[in-house]
C-alpha cells in the first residue's frame, strides 16, 4: 500500500494531493464516502465500492457507453459542480480526467482527491485498482480484481498464441464512425494484438489516431474488419465521414467485421482486455 500511495504523490501536483492514503484505523470504523467526477471515475467506483458508499456518480453512469450501467441503476447522479461537491461533502472524490478546474477549491476545503493515471498498460491499471480500491477502503476486493484480471489475460495470450488462419494471424483493420482507424502506439492497436489479431497498421505504418488509408484498404484488404461505437446513439457520423463512402461500406459487406460495444472501449485501459476477449471470442467463431 505505502508504494501505491508515494507513487500517487509523485504523480499527483501537491495541491492535489490531500489523500496521502487511508490507513487501516480509519477504515476499521466506516468505509468512505465518494462521489464521481467522470464517468471513467464512475466504472471504478461501480467495481470496488459498496452501494452505501456511493453518494453520487455522473450523469453518464447509467449512459450506453457505461460499462456498469445496470450496477449504477438508482444510484444517486450529479453535474460534477464544485458547489455539489462541496454541499455533499464527501470522505473521497475520485475522478481520471474529469473536474480540474476545482480541484484547487476542493484542496482548500479539505476534500480529498485520487486521481488515477492515464495509460492501457496491465501495471499502470493494476496500480489505479489499487489506489481506488485503497481510497474506498476496499483493498482486498481490488487485490482479487487484479488477480481475476491476471488469470484472464494469462488464458488470453495463450489462446492467441495458438489462434491462425492459414499459418498466419488475421488481418484487421480498426474502422470508427468519424473515419479514423487506430495506429501504432493506441490502446485499440494493443487490443487487436491481445486478442491475437495483426493489426494492419504496421504494415501501413500508421501511428496514432489516423484517416481511414482508404485507397490502401481497397488494395489490400484485411482480413478482417473491427468496429466500435456504431452502437452508439449520441455518436454522431458526419456526412463527409469516410465510413459513409459507397468501397467502405460494401468492404464491411465482404469483409468479416466485428461491432465491439462501445462500453467496452470507452475508458482507455480499464476494459482492455474485455474487448480483447470479446474479439478473440468472436474471431475464433468466424475463422474456425
Amino acid at each position: 500500500m505505502k508504494n501505491v500511495a508515494a507513487k500517487y504523490i509523485k504523480i499527483m501536483p501537491l495541491f492535489v494531493a490531500t489523500l496521502l492514503y487511508v490507513t487501516a484505523n480509519s477504515l476499521a470504523q466506516e468505509k468512505p464516502q465518494a462521489v464521481s467526477l467522470d464517468y471513467c471515475a464512475d466504472q471504478f467506483i461501480l467495481s470496488l465500492a459498496d452501494p452505501s458508499q456511493i453518494m453520487a456518480l455522473t450523469t453518464d453512469a447509467t449512459e450506453a457507453h457505461s460499462y456498469y450501467r445496470k450496477k449504477a441503476k438508482g444510484l444517486p447522479q450529479f453535474h460534477t459542480t464544485s458547489e455539489e461537491v462541496l454541499h455533499m461533502r464527501p470522505d473521497i472524490v475520485i475522478r481520471s480526467w474529469g473536474g480540474y478546474r476545482m480541484l484547487p477549491l476542493l484542496a482548500r476545503a479539505n476534500i480529498p482527491i485520487a486521481t488515477t493515471e492515464y495509460g492501457s498498460n496491465p501495471e499502470i491499471l493494476y496500480d489505479n485498482i489499487r489506489l481506488i480500491g485503497m481510497a474506498l477502503g476496499q483493498s482486498e476486493r481490488a487485490d482479487r480484481m487484479i488477480k481475476n484480471h491476471q488469470s484472464r489475460m494469462t488464458d488470453l495470450q495463450y489462446n492467441q498464441e495458438n489462434f491462425s488462419i492459414s499459418g498466419h494471424k488475421p488481418r484487421a483493420a480498426y474502422i470508427a464512425p468519424g473515419g479514423i482507424t487506430a495506429g501504432k502506439d493506441t490502446f485499440i492497436d494493443n487490443i487487436i494484438r491481445l486478442s491475437g489479431l495483426q493489426p494492419i497498421s504496421e504494415e501501413l505504418g500508421l501511428i496514432g489516431w489516423q484517416p481511414l488509408p482508404l485507397e490502401a484498404l481497397v488494395n489490400n484488404p484485411p482480413d478482417i474488419i473491427i468496429g466500435s461505437f456504431f452502437d452508439m446513439d449520441n455518436v454522431h457520423i458526419s456526412n463527409w465521414s469516410l465510413t459513409r463512402h459507397s468501397r467502405i461500406k460494401k468492404m464491411i459487406d465482404a469483409i468479416p467485421t466485428i461491432m465491439v460495444p462501445g462500453r467496452y472501449l470507452s475508458c482507455n485501459g480499464f476494459f482492455s482486455l474485455d474487448a480483447a476477449e470479446y474479439i478473440h471470442a468472436e474471431a475464433k467463431r468466424i475463422f474456425q
